[in-house]
């Protein structure tokens, strides 16, 4: 169907459907009095998508009306009150919206466009109360939308209205947002990975021919500006928190499949901007250590602490002077490495193993590595299982390297891989979300991280990396914007890092991600850290982040 005749005909069938639903909704349970107002849905995607936005908009309003038997305020008094209050973003206008309305209860939210995938996004607000509650659903495409609608607006009717959906909606296909039965990626065999490149072989949602689908989980979206993210039990509990760091604090979620609740924050240091997280259990005792990186435009200011709940934590260390990084070294482990910041660069010569001695860090014996390199810019791993170590790094330019510790370059790419908009150094300030006019040092772009892993069951190590994409960012030095990304899967032949597979093209800017390997191996989740549709330009400006999740299969394949 043409995009103007599908853009003409959906709002028609959101429109007869709401009819239909007016005529056929059971009703379940005492009706309840009350005004409720709708606000816009707003979109994040790359293409206007008004056509859905009102739609929903219609369609929550005429289910919440007709199960609970709420009053929906006319969406022209809503859209007047709304232009005259300017455009809310905190509770507290939010609320003070919903007063000027008359309102029991007040509707906003979102939809986000990825790839096929589409997610909603809610708050309710009971204007007596000051909390809002969020909900949140998935469709897979546009022909399931109305079922995640549907699914949204039961959803809101148990939870704020103790309304329970009767059997009938419970019994639907697949739930939204869960897993599906197959898994949503495959490795190849090498043969038939040319042959899907090639577009001479079958499909795959992530290796390349056309018609390939692009499914996958996604989190709810979250007002977080993400700079990294990591996984680890910090309680105890036999279960992963996520952890999300954002300009000045790291967060901490439980996680619930594709949801995420937040149980913990602890913030850095005001003026000091966290730029990268690191989790290791390096001290021994049972319970994983963060530890955080942050500097101004002058110099680091690091910490690390073991979460102990909600908000509290017990430091290790703080107002270190190191940028810092718990990473794997091949025969020793996790250590804590580190990096000083010169009197007049972002960056000193010299990375070195950190010791942990009365609260302070001091300098061990250096790391092996090319002194081209900075501490975030390398791993290392034996590629070739020929018992020597390659430092596979990137640079400041975005070209992927493998090197010998001595410097000795052994390959360089041609394309552009990482690309990111962290950074130390530079002329920007850092505190109080002002720009400042104080001359600094040149900006160190800090890349994203390099996994090392064997991905296609050949017993050699492989490479995961982002391909976030953006030419602009690449021709000008201080302006980073990454509106869509990959990630890449890459393998060395002995004398190249190729390709062995990637995923579809990612609308946002990635930010991080996470390769979870299942208990057997034979799988993984890869977890994609993303900030949504806004510009990454400004700095201090609060963006929307949310995580994607792939299921992988390691699963060798053989010739059919």
């Amino acid at each position: 169907m043409p995009k103007q005749t599908k853009r003409t005909v959906f709002p028609v069938l959101l429109a007869a459907l709401i009819f239909a639903m007016h005529l056929a909704l059971p009703t379940v349970g005492a009706a309840q009095t009350g005004r409720i107002a709708f606000l816009p849905f707003k979109a994040n995607a790359p293409q206007d998508m008004g056509y859905l936005t009102s739609g929903i908009r219609d369609m929550l309003a005429s289910r919440l009306a007709s199960e609970i038997g709420l009053t929906v305020i006319d969406k022209a008094v809503v859209d007047k009150a709304l232009a005259s209050a300017g455009t809310p973003t905190q509770t507290e206008a939010f609320l003070k919206l919903g007063k000027t309305l008359q309102a029991d209860y007040l509707v906003v939210g979102s939809l986000t466009a990825l790839g096929s995938s589409l997610s909603l996004d809610a708050k309710v607000f009971e204007v007596a109360k000051a909390a809002p509650r969020n909900f949140y659903a998935t469709a897979r495409n546009e022909s399931e939308i109305i079922q995640s609608i549907d699914s949204l607006a039961w959803d809101i009717s148990e939870k704020i209205f103790a309304h329970k959906r009767p059997a009938s909606a419970l019994l639907q296909p697949q739930a939204v947002g869960q897993p599906t039965a197959q898994p949503q990626y495959a490795t190849a065999h090498p043969d038939r990975a040319f042959a899907s490149r090639t577009g001479m072989g079958g499909g795959s949602p992530f290796i390349y021919p056309k018609g390939i689908t692009s499914e996958f989980q996604k989190t709810q979206n979250m007002k977080l500006s993400l700079q990294f993210m990591e996984m680890a039990d910090l309680d105890g509990d036999g279960q992963d928190e996520v952890i999300f760091a954002d300009n000045n604090s790291v967060q901490i979620f439980k996680r619930d499949n594709n949801r995420l609740s937040k149980v913990g924050q602890i913030s850095g240091k005001v003026g000091y901007r966290i730029h990268a997280i690191t989790v290791a259990d390096l001290n021994k005792n049972g319970k994983p250590e963060i530890y955080v990186s942050a500097a101004d435009s002058k110099q680091p200011n690091s910490f690390a602490f073991e979460w102990t709940g909600a908000d509290k934590a017990n430091y290790l260390f703080q107002d270190a002077r190191w940028y810092v990084r718990a990473m794997p070294v091949p025969g020793e482990g996790m250590v804590l490495a580190g990096q000083r910041a010169d009197s007049d660069k972002a960056v000193a010569p010299g990375i070195f193993r950190l010791d942990l001695g009365n609260g302070a860090l001091k300098a061990g014996s250096p790391m092996e590595v090319p002194a081209s390199v900075n501490l975030f810019e390398f791993t290392i791993a034996d590629l070739d299982n020929d018992g020597s170590r390659e430092i596979i790094a990137i640079d400041q330019y975005d070209r992927l390297k493998v090197m010998r510790a001595s410097g000795t370059v052994l390959w360089k790419s041609d394309e552009f891989y990482g690309g990111t908009t962290r950074f130390i150094g530079g002329t920007e300030g850092f505190g109080a979300g002002k720009a400042s006019s104080q001359e600094g040092s040149t900006r160190i772009y800090i890349p994203s991280r390099i996994i090392v892993y064997d991905v296609n069951g050949d017993g050699q190590q492989d490479i995961i990396i982002n391909k976030n994409l953006s030419t602009s960012s690449r021709l000008f030095e201080n302006m980073k914007n990454y509106p869509s990304g990959e990630i890449h899967a890459l393998s060395w032949n002995g004398i190249a890092l190729s390709e062995l597979w990637r995923t579809r093209k990612i609308d946002g800017y990635i930010v991080d991600y996470l390769l979870r390997p299942n208990a057997d191996k034979k799988g993984a989740e890869l977890l994609v850290g993303l900030i949504l549709g806004s510009s990454s330009l400004d700095l201090f400006a609060e963006q929307t982040s949310t995580m994607l999740i792939y299921y992988l299969d390691f699963t060798k394949k053989t010739e059919q």
